[in-house]
């Protein structure tokens, strides 16, 4: 197995010539939500500047990608739980060219604000527990404010493309007997809600084992009668042992705690992602540095991006041989790579300018008046 690396411009051989230049940073995203510029104009790099939201390159300049929230109150509960208030969270993705601002639509009110109108609306209810159950009982948790969950996450930006993960999450806290996870998968383009298919990408074989998993009559998946369909509108972007790879959100029942996500999934052709294959194997880099599990090569093969559990590092390549880091800078654990963008000397040099004053948008959150009362 190869490990793939984003930015090759040998797209039509697959393989990035030795005359490639070496990059001087590369510009992250992160599924959390945050774009993080690393440069190294010498032996040693830094972080130079970390945003909101995703930044993405693109030849008419740096559009933005994000997740807006908002929360609304309402009435929850059922089995063993008591009727009771809780929050309803709700996301929306959106997406702004250069200098534009970002509009979504969304209803509710920031959820700090929401989960303060919770807490204040239990104490005021009436109640009458015994003195003995009071002293036992603690502050609820944040997350057990929250009934439901509707998210989006951004799993892939490019130039092109996004992809999406959408989730709707019924907690526990909420309904520990029946709760359960539902969603759905988008690809689309970055600068229109068009889809993007999945079949045209991939040869037979790599599709034989997706359509597959919507024939599934024993598991905790549907049956489907058009499993072809279900495979071009049920599929996302992710990274997988060093790989952009195609993931499925496989929808089941209840007593399944709902749909889930495949593992692992077919690579998807440099054609579509601009990847190479480079002089290391993913088995190398994994025996190099135990616990690494995502890395990208840069397409001239002298360097290394890795990925643990909470820190990434960055690193020199040489003929199969990864270096001493050039920088290990902590993450946090909830964020998968979104974007890896190598960045030539030139660019490296105007984005360390530009990055750190580049202003997000504003984004302006217009109420669903057809959202219905909870």
């Amino acid at each position: 197995m190869r490990l793939l690396a984003l930015g090759c411009v040998a797209l039509l051989t697959g393989a990035c010539t030795s005359s490639t230049p070496a990059p001087a940073g590369v510009l992250l995203g992160l599924t959390s939500g945050r774009t993080l510029w690393i440069a190294w104009p010498n032996d040693t790099a830094r972080l130079i500047t970390e945003t909101p939201h995703l930044v993405i390159p693109r030849d008419d300049g740096m559009w933005w990608a994000g997740v807006a929230r908002r929360c609304t109150l309402g009435e929850g509960g059922g089995g063993w739980v008591e009727d009771t208030v809780f929050v309803f969270l709700e996301e929306a993705v959106f997406v702004a060219p250069p200098g534009e601002d970002a509009h979504v639509t969304l209803s509710g009110m920031p959820c700090d604000q929401a989960e303060r109108g919770v807490l204040a609306a239990r104490a005021e209810a009436p109640s009458t527990p015994s003195e003995t159950e009071a002293a036992d009982e603690s502050p609820p948790s944040r997350e057990e404010l929250y009934c439901s969950n509707h998210t989006r996450r951004i799993t892939y930006a490019s130039p092109t493309t996004l992809s999406l993960e959408i989730r709707h999450i019924g907690t526990e806290f909420c309904s520990p007997a029946s709760y359960a996870t539902s969603g759905a998968n988008r690809v689309r383009r970055l600068d229109s809600n068009e889809r993007i298919m999945l079949r045209p990408l991939l040869d037979s074989a790599a599709l034989a084992p997706l359509l597959a998993r919507f024939n599934d009559s024993v598991g905790c998946g549907y049956v489907a009668e058009d499993p072809a369909a279900e495979v071009d509108s049920a599929w996302a972007i992710g990274r997988h042992e060093g790989r952009w790879v195609a993931r499925l959100w496989v929808e089941g029942p209840n007593v399944c705690r709902g749909g889930q996500d495949t593992e692992g999934g077919p690579p998807l052709p440099a054609s579509f992602t601009g990847d190479s294959t480079p002089p290391i194997a993913w088995t190398d880099v994994v025996r190099q540095l135990p616990n690494v599990f995502d890395a990208a090569v840069s397409p001239s093969g002298t360097h290394i991006l890795a990925r643990r559990s909470d820190s990434l590092m960055i690193l020199p390549l040489k003929d199969g041989n990864i270096g001493a880091p050039l920088l290990t800078m902590h993450i946090g654990y909830d964020g998968e790579l979104s974007m890896i963008r190598w960045a030539t000397e030139k660019e490296a040099a105007r984005w360390t300018r530009t990055l750190p004053t580049l202003q997000p948008p504003t984004v302006h959150i217009m109420p669903d008046t057809l959202a219905p009362p909870r």
